[in-house]
Parts: C-alpha cells; structure tokens; sequence
C-alpha cells in the first residue's frame, strides 16, 4: 500500500469512529433523560393501597362468626378434625394468654395466618375483648 491510501484508509476509519462516538453519546444522553423522566413519575406515583380490604367497626362477635366460627364451632367445642381446642373449659385468661401468644408470633401457624387475615379485612380485636366473649359465650358457669 502508498502512503495516499493508507492515509485514506486512516481517515476514513477515524471519522467512522468520531461518528459512532457521536452517535453513542447522543443516544447516552437520551436513555439518561428517559430515565430520569421514568424516575420522575415514579416519585410521583402515588403510594400503593394497603392490603386491607374492608374497614369498619367490627364487633368481637361478628369477627367470631365471620372468621373463628368454622374451626372453634357456634358452641364453643372445637373441630376434632382440625385439632382446634375446645373453649367450653377454658378460663378467660387462659384464652387471652392463648390469643396473645398468637399475636406474638409464638409458633401457632395457623392462628398467626388466620390472624393475619382478620387483620387484612380490617377486623381489630384486642386478645382480652376476644377471650372476654368467648368465655363468657361458651362458657356455662360464667353465664
């Protein structure tokens, strides 16, 4: 090769180069202004809904109808098949202490669910209001 095509090979590769530079840098520059503007509306969004589902006052009992009644029964029994402890003999602090270790996580797997899920659908119960109506429903000495 002479030195005039080397240098025209030279030349050419270069501005090929300084062209994709170029071309690199303005498409940089507009993924850096899309990603901003996504950024933007994303701050801007507004904050997910909680999980709750329904929010109303609830009564202890409607909360045990609703959500207790088919594992601990209308009376108070329990469900043999479910292994759910009956409430008939129970004492009210023995109840409350029972609802307050489910409320602490204290390895009843399906109590803390099933609480979890009360809670979902906006159901509020403090464990000592819960274990007062149930021994007082259930129980035939405290009625």
């Amino acid at each position: 090769m002479n030195y005039k095509t080397t240098t025209l090979i030279l030349a050419a590769f270069m501005l090929f180069i300084g062209c994709t530079d170029s071309k690199t840098q303005e498409s940089a520059q507009a993924q850096t202004k899309k990603a901003v503007k996504v950024e933007q509306k994303v701050k801007a969004a507004p904050a997910p809904a909680k999980e709750i589902l329904v929010k109303k006052d609830y009564t202890i009992e409607e909360i045990y109808n609703s959500m207790c009644i088919e594992c601990h029964s209308a009376d108070g029994s329990g469900n043999t098949e479910k292994l759910t402890p009956s409430m008939t003999t129970l004492t009210e602090q023995e109840i409350a202490e029972a609802l307050k270790d489910v409320e602490a996580d204290q390895g009843h797997v399906i109590m803390e669910h099933n609480r979890g899920e009360i809670l979902k659908m906006g159901m509020e119960y403090s464990a000592e209001d819960m274990a007062k109506f149930m021994h007082k429903r259930f129980n035939n000495q405290a009625k």
